[in-house]
């Protein structure tokens, strides 16, 4: 958890008081060994720590000095005393003449360019005769911090408008959170986490406990956003986190698929994939060795179709030591990858590609084009096919420590990345930032569709296919590569991509490119397929839409009196696009009777409770079923009334309910998507409407179902649950 600034200094005078204990207990080359082992294994924070206690008790010790200096150099909470330090070794050591290099250094970290620029140069025409080898790496890196420093000048001259934040609680805290991954509605955020609850606590290089030399290897942890736009408190994902590193660094468009990294000993890093299957993901599986090579694989994004995996390596036949790559789908697996070239690859690192899904834009972090120092991030357009030159975020996202991995949602409004900062809020250690606008100029146009299937009412797991139709000569050169596969049929349609809606819940969520018009398919096995079109031809802005699609099975349906038939029923699907997003709709079905009051009382004069824990889980799980019946069953509104549904159908006079007919007649409504529903009596509270339905189950009626009014307005349990139903206080 993040501390205030009181109880950080209170911490802090307690461990100076608990470091001059320990250096007391222990010997001078024992303190001094703890502080380069630190040094060694980056631990910036503790490092500097102990060479400053050291140097302070022996400050003829050079090397103590020049430690704490590099210490304050790589820790940016402490960079502004780099500058005094190494301007006093360079007062006091004038034969010390790397001294002017990390000076040099000292001054771009803290952004005065100028200063580095005159000292640097000047060391470099100093240095650049010489034949050591340590001076030869410290004239290449000057060489390299001369144009970081350039390149900050002038972006300092167009200065971009943006507001950065640090995501703050509960998603930082004192220890590393980095790579941000969100599903392009920005409903969940997948983030990497390394600290003291990561699997297996301090692990040595063959994964065992080691609490002294030992680090905290990465975890992977997701969150979701809820409606007031903060995150839930963030989890780890059991079946993804091992005792190796495990890292998330991308998630497909339709937020089925994660993509994960995976690292130990023996393995340097390769890309796994998780799949989600009703609410939980799967144990990653590695991709192919297209992907996959002896060298790093690290991190990686998707196109919304699905078709071009972008990644990151460190394998041969690259342009410097990280590179980005691209992998296009065949026949179901990933092809052989190919180098994105000198547009984007440069002879230093590039690294953590993020492709939006109007397929045009392209983010990455680079520690060449416009760096100002480390990485920074960069993005480009593709125009007629061919990537133009990156340019860079600007100031103030990109600063002189490592910016990266930075993803943008849809409507490219806002950002998220992960950086060392110190600034806005950041410690010095890695944490996640959040930038607005997302993007600099003018915003992606791109349609946003999600919604729910429904087989019979309720939540089903679908195919969904998206085809596109436009004219030919509207073909991008890519597509009409594709041509020779007979993706495009002589109808001008393409087959954009295949998604599936989610086995649990329904949802389902993908994106459009505009100036087309697409068909959704959506079909299961022993349903009724259902066809919709979806014109954007002429769409000029982002849209967001959701839409239900309702699909009848195309078996016959014994009803509650076994002896009547149901004919089968026409698909039906939701008439119109609106674009006011509405809340995902799943019925509980419960087979279990839990155990509730059967008096009516009066309402509570409580306030509703925090639905987070529900919010977006499946009421189909007995255990949030109840869940709910204990948070929310006693409570009632003036205008909330529950009703039981027994029974949804197109054609309302096939469905009879003799058996139902102790509890009275049933009230039938014909809802505008063209299914009739069928309810029976009405209650003031959650738990007395349950009662009702087991009853209803108990006569045979296995699949009823409550649901809420308000106002007249039917809600199911799902909607009230992710609407905190409509926020009112309990009468």
């Amino acid at each position: 958890m993040l501390r205030t600034k009181y109880l950080q200094l209170v911490i802090l005078f307690l461990f100076l008081g608990t470091l001059s204990a320990v250096a007391q207990t222990k010997t001078k080359k024992e303190v001094e060994e703890d502080a380069y082992n630190a040094l060694n294994d980056e631990d910036y924070v503790k490092a500097y720590e102990l060479f400053d206690a050291l140097n302070s008790k022996y400050p003829k010790e050079f090397d103590y000095k020049l430690k704490l200096g590099i210490t304050c150099l790589r820790n940016p909470e402490r960079k502004e005393r780099a500058t005094e330090i190494f301007t006093e070794i360079k007062k006091d050591n004038p034969k010390f003449y790397e001294a002017d290099y990390f000076l040099g250094k000292a001054y771009h970290v803290n952004y005065k360019f100028d200063e580095s620029i005159a000292i640097l140069e000047a060391f470099i025409k100093d240095r650049s005769s010489s034949i050591k080898r340590e001076d030869k790496i410290m004239v290449d890196d000057a060489k390299i911090i001369v144009t970081n420093c350039k390149n900050g000048k002038s972006l300092i001259q167009n200065k971009v408008i943006a507001d950065i934040k640090n995501i703050g609680h509960p998603i930082n805290s004192e220890e590393e959170q980095y790579v941000p991954v969100i599903t392009t509605d920005e409903s969940i955020l997948f983030f990497t986490y390394s600290g003291k609850f990561s699997v297996g606590g301090k692990l040595n290089s063959n994964l065992e406990p080691d609490k002294v030399e030992g680090r905290y290897n990465e975890d992977v942890y997701i969150s979701y956003k809820r409606p007031d736009g903060l995150f839930t408190d963030p989890q780890g994902i059991d079946a993804i986190n091992t005792k190796g590193n495990d890292a998330a660094i991308a998630i497909s468009p339709d937020g089925q698929n994660l993509f994960t990294f995976y690292s130990d000993a023996k393995n340097s890093g390769d890309i796994a994939m998780s799949k989600l299957v009703g609410d939980e993901f799967n144990k990653p599986t590695l991709l192919n060795g297209n992907v996959n090579s002896l060298e790093w694989e690290g991190s990686c994004s998707i196109s919304a179709d699905g078709r071009f995996l972008y990644f990151a390596s460190e394998r041969s036949g690259g342009l410097g030591g990280r590179d980005i790559w691209i992998s296009e789908k065949i026949n179901n697996d990933w092809g052989p990858a190919k180098n994105m070239g000198p547009t984007i690859n440069t002879p230093y690192d590039d690294d953590a590609p993020f492709i939006h899904p109007d397929g045009i834009t392209l983010f990455f972090s680079s520690k060449g084009h416009q760096s100002i120092g480390g990485y920074d991030i960069m993005f480009t357009i593709k125009n007629l096919g061919e990537w133009q030159v990156p340019q860079s975020m600007g100031l103030p996202l990109n600063s002189t420590e490592d910016d990266r991995y930075y993803v943008i949602n849809s409507k490219g409004d806002r950002g998220y990345f992960s950086s060392n900062r110190s600034s806005s809020g950041g410690k010095g250690k890695n944490d996640i930032y959040t930038v607005e606008p997302g993007i600099l100029g003018k915003k992606p146009v791109i349609a946003l569709l999600k919604g729910t299937v429904y087989g019979n009412d309720q939540p089903l797991e679908a195919k969904i296919e998206i085809i596109r139709s436009i004219k030919k000569e509207q073909f991008s050169k890519e597509e009409l590569e594709m041509l020779s596969n007979n993706e495009i049929g002589t109808d001008g349609k393409l087959v954009i991509g295949t998604y599936y809606s989610n086995s649990s819940t329904g949802k389902y969520l993908t994106t459009l490119n505009p100036g087309a018009i697409y068909r959704i398919k959506v079909s299961a096995d022993k349903y009724e397929s259902v066809e919709e079109d979806v014109d954007i031809v002429n769409l000029q802005e982002y849209m967001e839409t959701t839409k239900d699609f309702y699909l009848v099975s195309t078996q016959t349906v014994v009803a509650t009196n076994p002896t009547v038939a149901v004919t089968p029923t026409v698909a039906v699907i939701t008439p119109t696009i609106t674009e006011t997003p509405t809340v995902a709709v799943v019925t509980p079905t419960v087979i279990e009777t839990p155990t509730v009051a059967t008096t009516t009382s009066p309402c509570s004069d409580k306030t509703l409770p925090d639905f987070g824990p529900l919010k977006g889980k499946s009421l189909n799980d007995i255990t949030y079923y109840k869940q709910l019946l204990a948070m929310a069953g006693d409570y009632c509104a003036g205008n909330m009334i529950f009703k039981v549904q027994i029974g949804a159908y197109r054609k309302p006079e096939n469905f009879k309910y003799p058996n139902l007919q102790t509890f009275g007649k049933a009230e039938v409504v014909n809802y505008p998507d063209g299914i009739t529903r069928f309810t029976q009596k009405e209650f003031k509270t959650l738990k007395e409407a349950e009662v009702q339905r087991q009853k209803a189950i108990a006569k045979g009626q296995t699949d009823a179902w409550i649901v809420g009014f308000i106002d007249g307005k039917r809600y199911t349990l799902e909607d009230l649950i992710m609407l905190d139903f409509l926020g009112k206080t309990i009468n």
